[in-house]
């Protein structure tokens, strides 16, 4: 079990080393336009190459769907709660206890460790945790809420267009297929060297708050397992969905809620420590969670 695991992660982490390392040593992940590539090509054609190419049937999903949107809420209300006790703002913090890091290590992880069948349950897992970054954490951080920003979404774009190309039963040619599996090839190499690249971008020089940071860093993970075992007891899900879910809730705080922390004067210096810390507890996490199943 040790050896399947260490050899299902040993690619995931040697990427984003590798890209941790490049952004320290030179420039080539300096362009902005990688992130947008991933953005508005890689992830809405692995979305739709994941919707296409999947045998089950698309009803299959809702229990996905459902079962992510569960966690949230519940997330939400157990990190408020804690937040409430622990003298933090709701405001500034519950947005990363919330909000996993499913894009950039969450998919690959899951792919590296369940298969390739897993991965439109946790692509879709992933578009709709993209919905809550811009719904609850930019309503919170910001104060207001933009319904553009979603409908512009590359993900959630793509997200609705293979569903509506399965409930209309269109044809998939195979054509369509290959193009949609090599341009979404790119997509997840890119972004685990581009999650390295924010790690070695995140300045924790004024680190100065370890109790606080060492508990939130536990809180992200403990939360998310907590609220994914909750609604796999409730909703009844196949294994390979609860052990999706249970992996993706697991994850550690997105970079993403560093961004946007960073853009709305949020607790950016806290959150950027957290990622860092709640890296390995995640994988700890994930370690305990395949061992049990």
């Amino acid at each position: 079990m040790l050896l399947a695991y260490v050899n299902a992660l040993i690619p995931v982490l040697f990427c984003a080393v590798l890209g941790y390392g490049l952004a320290r040593k030179t420039s080539l992940l300096n362009s902005p336009t990688l992130a947008t590539l991933v953005t508005h090509i890689g992830l809405p054609t692995l979305i739709l190459s994941a919707l296409l190419s999947m045998d089950a049937e698309l009803l299959s999903l809702s229990g996905t769907l459902w079962a992510i949107v569960g966690v949230l809420v519940i997330s939400a209300l157990l990190g408020a709660v804690l937040l409430h006790f622990s003298g933090l703002a709701i405001r500034g913090y519950l947005p990363m206890l919330v909000n996993p890091n499913t894009g950039n290590l969450g998919i690959p992880l899951v792919f590296a460790l369940l298969g390739p069948e897993a991965l439109i349950h946790a692509v879709v897992i992933s578009t709709v945790v993209q919905i809550s970054h811009f719904t609850l954490g930019v309503g919170l951080l910001s104060g207001s809420f933009s319904l553009k920003s979603i409908l512009r979404n590359g993900s959630i774009l793509a997200l609705i267009a293979g569903v509506l190309w399965r409930l209309v039963d269109a044809p998939r040619p195979e054509a369509v297929l290959s193009t949609l599996s090599l341009l979404s090839g790119m997509t997840l190499p890119i972004m685990l060297l581009l999650l390295g690249k924010s790690l070695a971008g995140i300045d924790i020089r004024q680190l100065d708050r370890v109790g606080r940071i060492i508990g939130l860093s536990f809180a992200r993970v403990a939360i998310g397992l907590t609220a994914a075992i909750l609604v796999c007891l409730a909703l009844p899900l196949s294994p390979l969905v609860q052990q999706t879910l249970l992996l993706q809730a697991t994850m550690p705080v997105a970079v993403i809620s560093y961004l946007l922390a960073s853009h709305y004067n949020g607790p950016k210096d806290d959150i950027a420590a957290v990622i860092l810390v709640s890296l390995p507890i995640s994988l700890l996490a994930v370690f305990g969670i395949q061992l049990l199943s």
